[in-house]
Formats: structure tokens, sequence, C-alpha cells
């Protein structure tokens, strides 16, 4: 199993942070978008920032199971969110399948 997250920069922001459930819909589409491998299967937060980890997993991985996670700033805007999430997906993908 792989369990590896990248921290991202934070974006100063007078906007409300993006809920639990707004990042698991963002990450959910991503994952579908890149592989049908993908699947979101939980979204925590990071301590009492804004801060969270989507944890996925990968069918067909090298060594199963295969997890991951992506860590993202939930006070960064939406399409912001969706873009980190999606590149390191896509660099999982790479690193894990192929």
């Amino acid at each position: 199993m792989s369990l590896r997250g990248t921290r991202l920069a934070s974006f100063p922001s007078s906007m409300q942070p993006l809920t639990v459930t707004d990042v698991t819909r963002i990450a959910t589409e991503a994952a579908r978008e890149q592989s049908s491998q993908l699947e979101v299967v939980a979204v925590t937060l990071g301590g009492e920032g804004s801060y969270a980890e989507v944890i996925v997993d990968i069918a067909g991985c090298k060594a199963e199971p295969c997890r991951f996670s992506v860590g993202v700033f939930r006070d960064a805007p939406p399409a912001v969110v969706r873009h980190e999430i999606t590149n390191q997906l896509q660099r999982h993908i790479r690193e894990h399948v192929n």
C-alpha cells in the first residue's frame, strides 16, 4: 500500500472555505474524469485550518491494495482545488498503474 500526500500552498481569501462535502464532490468528479480505476474513499480535515486530505484507491495497481492521498486547501476557489486534485491524480496514475 502506498500512502503519500502533497501539501499545496494556501490561498488567502475572504471567501468561506469549501465544505468536506464540496471537496468530496470535486474530487469524485475529477477522479471519474481521469480514470475508472480511481475511487475517492474519504476526505478528512487536517486540524483546525482549511487543509484537507482526499484519500483515493487505485484499482489495478502494481501492488494491491493501492491508496494515496492528495492534500488541498479548502480556502482556495473550487476551480483551483479541482486543478490541484486533477494534477495529483494524474501523477499518481502514472506512478502506480504504468
